[in-house]
């Protein structure tokens, strides 16, 4: 899910919206919410700023932040520390991979856009954390480490504390081979501890593709806050809801908080007639035979499995699909549903 999300900054690229300067965005309320807290009012964090927030600090007193709702929004939203590819209404939140040379500033920013963060300190490539094929933990905490500076350590905590930040993903898709088949939940949980030891107060999540609910499933997630789940089609031929359940239960049994997403792009109804042209659906996906979700599949289960969980991602921005106003108001639709109902933490339950 996160893989191609190898850095934070990319080109500019033609779009039907585009993001306002963050002086109109400071101003606005984008609906969004605070899954970190019970009470409506949060407290005046002090975070430090700068042109290079690591080694130039300038201590910021901010306003108060009001957050509301279940937090909605795709992965690579953010197209730079202090932009946006696309709105960010009616996106409360966002999955974005995190530097540790402009997360400091990325923080502030969508505190001022009033949008909400899922970090990905160790995202990028699996590439960085494997030796001889195999998941190398001490090259995972090596990268961890660049981001345990006080300066980071105190924009995280504010983050959390008024709800900006919703978590960090330790791990994307542990289930999957790139990992080297080494991947265990006690290993995940260890993960968690080291990072929970630089980050005391930030959520640490795992996140799993739509049948990995059953990976390890003898096994037990002991240390890990929350599991981001991710749908598409094919694993249960478009029975949401029966998938929803399971994967409840599984969370109940891992004591962890669940989070859901959905794979838009490659996530609709499969074209395996041969052709891959996708006609019926939402278009052609990545690769073949996947297909795109159509607009009433991103509003119908969207709400069905976003009530559920702590945050609700899709995987991933395009220009396109984001583009498209069928599209557009079933995202409203789904912001509307989620922006009403209560925040929800996504901390160890």
């Amino acid at each position: 899910m996160i893989r191609a999300l190898t850095s934070l900054l990319r080109p500019t690229r033609l779009r039907t919206c585009i993001v306002a300067s963050l002086a109109v965005l400071a101003g606005a309320n984008c609906g969004g919410s605070d899954p970190m807290s019970n009470s409506d009012e949060a407290p005046t964090p002090v975070v430090t700023t700068g042109t290079d927030a690591t080694t130039q600090p300038v201590t910021t007193p901010l306003a108060s932040v009001t957050y509301s709702g279940i937090p909605f929004g795709p992965f690579g939203l953010w197209k730079t520390a202090t932009s946006v590819e696309w709105g960010p209404a009616p996106f409360t939140g966002s999955h974005n991979y995190s530097s540790a040379s402009n997360i400091v500033t990325q923080i502030n920013s969508a505190r001022l856009m009033k949008q909400r963060l899922i970090l990905a300190m160790t995202g990028g490539s699996s590439k960085n954390y494997l030796t001889n094929g195999k998941f190398d933990l001490s090259k995972w905490k090596n990268k961890i480490n660049t981001f345990n500076t006080t300066t980071i350590r105190n924009a995280i905590a504010a983050g959390v504390s008024d709800g900006t930040i919703i978590g960090n993903t330790l791990m994307d898709e542990p289930e999957t081979k790139q990992w080297g088949g080494v991947m265990t939940k006690a290993l995940l949980d260890q993960m968690a501890t080291y990072a929970k030891n630089v980050f005391p107060t930030l959520p640490m999540g795992v996140n799993h593709g739509p049948p990995a609910y059953k990976w390890h499933i003898t096994e037990r997630y002991k240390v890990v806050d929350y599991v981001l789940y991710q749908y598409a089609y094919y694993v249960t031929s478009g029975n949401i809801s029966a998938w929803r359940d399971a994967v409840l239960s599984q969370a109940r049994t891992d004591g962890v908080t669940p989070a859901f997403s959905m794979n838009i792009l490659n996530g609709g109804v499969q074209d395996k007639t041969g052709t891959w042209d996708c006609a019926g659906t939402g278009g052609k996906g990545t690769r073949a035979p996947n297909c795109r979700m159509t607009p009433d599949q991103v509003r119908n289960w969207g709400n069905v499995i976003g009530v559920a969980g702590c945050a609700l991602a899709m995987w991933q921005y395009d220009d396109a699909f984001m583009s498209k106003s069928t599209n557009v108001d079933a995202f409203r639709a789904v912001a509307s549903t989620l922006n009403a109902k209560a925040r929800r933490s996504c901390k160890r339950v």
